[in-house]
């Protein structure tokens, strides 16, 4: 069984992830005509494509994700007790250099990613000085940042933020709808057995860099809370596979990260994707530079600031195999959620698709 995600980021707000499969419920708007066969109703500029535009895998088809890369929460600080929604007075949250609830509280969460290889930004900066400005984004403590809703929320917020985060509203579901809530019960296909190792896919669309985490909540659960989801992580199985923009397929060497995650012990994955600009402390882009070394040879120059080969910023035909252990848990009905937290920017991308497991 596949399942596939699309990672995305745009300058200022919008890093964009979409679940492919199994299919999620946040794809819903490709049954409608306008959303269908990778299809928008809209281009994306200065792009010129659809805003959500993947591969879905070996195959080069489109993917039918609609617009499942615009849920997501917005203006999330680790420590905090909600998102603020990016509506801070400064256009967006990427790059986020902030603490969004100063002073709230003391014994708040802080960073506990410090290591400056699990970092996928500024890893020459001391963990926890000024020049570490990543420090309050989620990756930084993955799991530990507030979301709106674990299945994401329609655009990210109450209202619109810059970078392309802009969710149009359809018959299935409005801007700011909570996934959770409105988004139904949308068959996927999957079938997975209980103990078994399966594949899944995600493609990313534009680089936050940080990592991503793939957890379960029983259908009857539904509308599951974050805290429920994080009852029950899903395991890597194997380092994952990634197919390059040229169509040739790299084995990786997934960086697994465990500590001062959550769930406690939850197995989180780094991107292994080195954007192609750094951020200065005063916010600022840098000169172009691969933020950490590429996973294989590249040789598109950093300062295309596009999509390489294996590198880059903004990607249309990158698209990752995970390979997942299926929980030993009763046969039935599960929702599963997709999480990725961001490390540049306050976002963490989200979606839920249906599954059913077998003993």
């Amino acid at each position: 069984m596949k399942g596939t995600v699309l990672c995305a980021t745009a300058a200022v707000a919008a890093a964009h992830s979409n679940l492919i499969y199994p299919k999620p419920r946040n794809a819903i708007d490709s049954d409608l005509p306008e959303w269908s066969g990778g299809k928008a109703p809209y281009l994306w500029q200065p792009h010129g494509d659809a805003p959500c535009a993947c591969r879905n895998g070996t195959s080069g088809a489109a993917c039918e994700v609609a617009q499942t890369c615009l849920w997501m929460s917005v203006g999330c600080s680790i420590g905090c007790d909600a998102c603020d929604g990016g509506q801070d007075g400064e256009g967006g949250t990427n790059p986020n250099l902030k603490d969004r609830c100063p002073g709230v509280n003391p014994d708040r969460k802080t960073a506990t990613i410090n290591n400056p290889l699990h970092r996928t930004f500024n890893r020459g900066a001391v963990a926890g000085s000024d020049a570490d400005w990543t420090r309050f984004n989620p990756w930084r403590a993955p799991g530990s940042a507030p979301v709106f809703d674990p299945c994401g929320r329609a655009g990210g917020g109450p209202v619109p933020t810059g970078g392309h985060g802009e969710y149009t509203n359809t018959t299935h579901a409005s801007f700011g709808d909570m996934g959770s809530k409105v988004l139904p019960k949308y068959p996927s296909g999957a079938v997975w057995k209980a103990g078994a190792t399966v594949e899944t896919l995600w493609s990313v669309r534009a680089n936050h860099g940080g990592g991503w985490q793939y957890r379960l909540c029983p259908l009857e659960q539904m509308p599951c809370t974050e805290a429920q989801f994080q009852q029950l992580p899903m395991d890597f199985a194997a380092d994952s596979k990634m197919l390059m923009s040229n169509g040739t397929m790299l084995d990786l060497a997934s960086t697994f990260v465990t500590d001062g995650t959550l769930p406690v012990g939850g197995t989180w994955q780094m991107l292994p994707i080195p954007m192609t600009r750094g951020v200065t402390p005063e916010g600022k882009w840098s000169k172009p530079s691969l933020q950490f070394p590429a996973p294989c040879y590249d040789p598109t120059p950093p300062e295309a600031l596009g999509q390489g080969i294996c590198t880059g910023e903004w990607m249309t035909n990158i698209t990752m195999y995970d390979y997942l252990a299926v929980p030993k848990v009763p046969a039935g009905e599960y929702v599963m959620s997709f999480r990725w937290d961001c490390e540049s920017s306050a976002q963490v991308w989200q979606s839920c698709a249906d599954v059913t497991i077998t003993d």
